[in-house]
């Protein structure tokens, strides 16, 4: 009889979290498997008709993995340099503390699975709980056509979802590579007038935003008759990955709602009110140390989609490239967004957004802190129809070439704005909001906001609250509110350096340190002291016990 292979899997990479506030709670990476069976696949020695229970003895093709129900603490190991075509959907779930773990084996590049655009999801798992995947390469790109667009079709590389209304839990992605997924871009909304090639709108929620590189999402078997309860996805961490050239998104995580033709509401992945019951979104969340950058597709729109979610982080990523957002919460409660290097995000796919974070439509208690923005369209959007409330402070933001700040809500929704650095070499405006953002209720406080193009406009109205701000560089509108304006030079120690972060590097948050004042700058202890301020500044320095400085760097 042939032994059989038990051995804990490799514990978990992770990245080391800068600051935890207290109102996000954070999905735990699964721990060290319990003793389990090991399996292993070999794409040029192994044999379906072997026992795959060790190296010598390995599976060959997915089809082979995909018959097997596999139990907790069980082990799918593909050998290194190994490459398969097709879907690699293994059955069964894992448990608390004993995950079902899909992993490489030997030496050499990750095992990559190429979908080919012949599967929607290059690697699926559907009604299934307590799953790690670690160090794959997965692609889903269909052939070229002659007529751009036309090969985008509903595509993803690693898609997990459900149908079956109850909780599923315990989800780890780690360390792996998704590239070049060619999926289709359908809006929720808009003129179908734009309509082009792969490119849709007027889609609606549910029919819209889910394809990409990695996908957790839910659904109902039936539209007409949905389940009594939803699908909700518990415990969620994506973490040291690389993510490139994917459309719709790099990462969504999204939530059902009914609102396709035919289909009864249930309304559970959005919102009506911050209090509505009906609200049922996926929770604990974690999206964590990956490098997501979409310059090599005109299609590639949001780098993270986050919609549905109740308790999500993230942080410590770089977006680079992305199209319309490259980090946007929409339909979302108590998400933190932190020390993200956000760069050079564009207009793609007939969208009419560029924005570096967004907090859009019913978000609340939603932190945005500590994030470098740059070369982006708007380097903060708070578009939060209906209502919402932000946090938005301690980020620098720069070189953003229309609106470095954007408010842009409807009445009920408020923000405060405080010790940020906002730094404008290229467009005409500085703080700008229009139409129902002015019925709005922002506090504008602290910030250092900087420019060297004269005149950029700062928006103004009665319900937008600027105090003690430090407005320099050239000539500009100082609201006439600011009681306490500080119109000065704020004697920066340098200038920013616009490289963006790679895949090695990480963020490169220092990046933005020219933008730090001098001891003797008059932003120094000029500011207005704030409670439940986060304890720290952009740079990780403890911040003031008494009177604090101007921007997003404590000096004094």
């Amino acid at each position: 009889m042939l032994s059989i292979s038990r051995h804990a899997a490799p514990g978990l990479l992770a990245a080391a979290l800068l600051v935890a506030p207290a109102q996000v709670a954070l999905a735990s990476p699964a721990g060290p498997a319990a003793a389990g069976v090991s399996y292993y696949v070999d794409a040029t020695q192994g044999n379906d008709a072997s026992s795959g229970l060790d190296s010598a003895h390995a599976w060959r093709s997915l089809a082979r993995v995909n018959q097997v129900t596999f139990r907790p603490g069980d082990q799918i190991l593909l050998r290194a340099g190994g490459r398969w075509n097709g879907q690699l959907w293994p059955k069964g779930s894992g448990a608390s503390g004993a995950p079902i773990t899909v992993d490489r084996y030997g030496d050499g590049a990750n095992p990559r699975i190429d979908g080919g655009g012949a599967v929607g999801d290059t690697v699926r798992l559907s009604d299934q709980e307590f799953w790690t995947i670690r160090r794959l390469e997965v692609t889903n790109q269909a052939p070229a056509t002659s007529t751009p667009g036309a090969n985008l079709k509903d595509l993803r590389g690693i898609h997990v979802t459900g149908t079956g209304g109850r909780q599923l839990h315990g989800f780890v992605i780690d360390g792996v590579h998704v590239h070049d997924v060619t999926g289709e871009v359908n809006w929720i909304g808009g003129d179908t007038a734009d309509n082009a090639p792969g490119i849709h709108f007027k889609m609606g929620w549910d029919r819209s935003k889910k394809t990409g590189g990695i996908v957790f999402d839910s659904t109902v078997a039936n539209v007409g008759a949905p389940p009594a309860t939803p699908t909700v996805l518990d415990g969620v961490t994506i973490q040291n990955s690389v993510i490139a050239n994917t459309s719709f998104a790099g990462i969504s995580v999204k939530q059902y709602s009914g609102d396709a033709p035919g289909a009864v509401a249930t309304g559970w992945g959005s919102r009506a009110s911050a209090g509505d019951t009906r609200f049922t979104p996926h929770t604990n969340v974690v999206i964590r140390g990956n490098h997501i950058s979409q310059p090599g597709t005109a299609y590639g729109c949001n780098g993270v989609y986050l919609t549905g979610v109740r308790h999500a982080l993230v942080e410590r990523n770089v977006v680079h490239r992305a199209g319309t957002s490259g980090i946007e919460a929409y339909f979302a409660d108590d998400v933190t967004i932190q020390s993200n290097e956000v760069a050079e995000t564009k207009p793609k796919a007939n969208g009419a957004d560029s924005n570096g974070i967004d907090a859009d439509k019913g978000t609340t208690k939603v932190v945005v802190q500590y994030n470098w923005s740059h070369g982006n369209g708007d380097g903060i959007l708070l578009c939060q129809f209906v209502f919402g409330d932000v946090v938005l402070r301690y980020n620098v933001i720069a070189g953003n070439t229309r609106y470095p700040v954007y408010l842009h809500s409807d009445k009920a929704a408020k923000a405060k704005v405080y010790g940020n650095t906002i730094y404008n070499d290229r467009g005409k405006h500085l703080v700008y909001g229009y139409g129902s953002s002015l019925a709005s209720s922002y506090d504008i406080t602290g910030n250092i906001l900087y420019s060297k193009v004269a005149g950029a406009s700062l928006t103004t109205s009665p319900t937008i609250r600027y105090d003690s701000n430090l407005y320099g560089g050239a000539s500009l509108p100082v609201p006439s509110g600011d009681a306490h304006a500080v119109r000065a030079d704020p004697q920066f120690t340098g200038s920013p350096d616009w490289t963006a972060g790679t895949p090695e590097s990480g963020p490169r948050l220092a990046a933005a340190y020219g933008l730090r004042v001098r001891s003797g700058s008059p932003a120094v202890n000029r500011g207005v002291a704030i409670s439940g301020n986060g304890g720290r500044d952009y740079a990780g320095t403890p911040l003031y016990t008494g009177k604090p400085d101007i921007g997003a760097f404590e000096v004094g």
